[in-house]
């Protein structure tokens, strides 16, 4: 019979198999996450919203961690709170790249002035 080795030794951390603690994480978790997005003016969240995408690594290496130690629940709950980090702020880095409107007296109506532009050198 085969026996299956490990590259590493089971880690078995039983405080994290306490369900309070279990829930008490995933509530702190999740609230940090939307005081990250959202954050409180004077508080320390502006200072991690300031800092987002190193909080949204953080949460990405505290899933890994509970990808390690077996806790999948909090795994799962870490990478959502990492991802919703760095959808949130991709898209409003997006919002204030876009362009202004050009001012409509700058547009031309008439079709002979455009024509000339093309063949001007």
């Amino acid at each position: 019979m085969l026996r299956s080795t490990y590259f590493c030794a089971v880690i078995n951390l039983s405080f994290f198999d306490v369900l309070k603690v279990r829930q008490g994480l995933t509530l702190v978790f999740l609230i940090g996450a939307v005081l990250t997005l959202f954050p409180v003016p004077g508080t320390a969240f502006a200072g991690w919203a300031a800092n987002a995408q190193w909080v949204a690594l953080a949460y990405l290496f505290l899933g890994l961690f509970f990808l390690i130690i077996n806790r999948f629940r909090l795994m799962f709950v870490c990478f959502g709170c990492s991802a919703a980090i760095s959808f949130y702020y991709q898209e409003t880095a997006q919002k204030k790249e876009q362009l202004p409107a050009a001012p409509a007296s700058s547009l031309r109506t008439n079709e002979a002035e455009q024509d000339a532009d093309v063949f001007r050198f």
